[in-house]
């Protein structure tokens, strides 16, 4: 088969999976009660109102204390910066006998939120080495002093902030 023909039943896939896609969503139908995928008329702005103004943003955020960012115009910094937090990582752990004895090395990344006030607030493990680093790498990062907060529009909001712990025998 030529380069030519194959070309051409790929795109002759590529059209039958599309169109048994949009046929499919045809065929859907709402539930009497269901109001969830009705599209609803959005409201014109207000032109004499500027809803990207900082204070009507810094009530948005006052209000819904549940909203936590993951990218922010300005993001958390350490106090001294990237090199000092690192610094700082490496003088606070303390390699695991047992992963030591067990010659075991690698990453643990934790995740944490760096709250408005730049307090380190409810770490968690997102990729695990060893129960013994994973246990290691949160009591570093609980120690971890305040974090200049990460603001958005001029205003100090709650920020993911991911960390990678590396654990490595010399």
């Amino acid at each position: 088969m030529s380069v030519k023909n194959r070309f051409q039943l790929f795109q002759i896939y590529l059209f039958l999976f599309f169109s048994s896609i949009g046929f499919t969503s045809c065929l859907h139908k709402h539930k009497p009660g269901n109001n969830s995928n009705i599209i609803r008329e959005m409201p014109l702005p207000d032109i004499n109102k500027n809803n990207y103004s900082p204070e009507s943003y810094h009530k948005e955020v006052l209000n819904n204390d549940e909203r936590i960012f993951t990218v922010v115009e300005q993001m958390p910094q350490f106090p001294g910066g990237e090199t000092e937090l690192l610094n700082y990582i490496s003088r606070q752990l303390k390699y695991p006998e047992f992963a030591r004895r067990k010659s075991i090395q690698g990453k643990v990344i934790c995740r944490f939120i760096i709250t408005r006030t730049g307090r380190i607030e409810k770490p968690e493990v997102v990729r695990s080495l060893d129960p013994a680093c994973d246990k290691e790498a949160l009591r570093v990062i609980r120690s971890l002093p305040r974090f200049i907060p990460g603001k958005q529009n001029g205003v100090n909001v709650d920020v993911y902030y991911t960390l990678p712990v590396i654990f490595r025998l010399e």
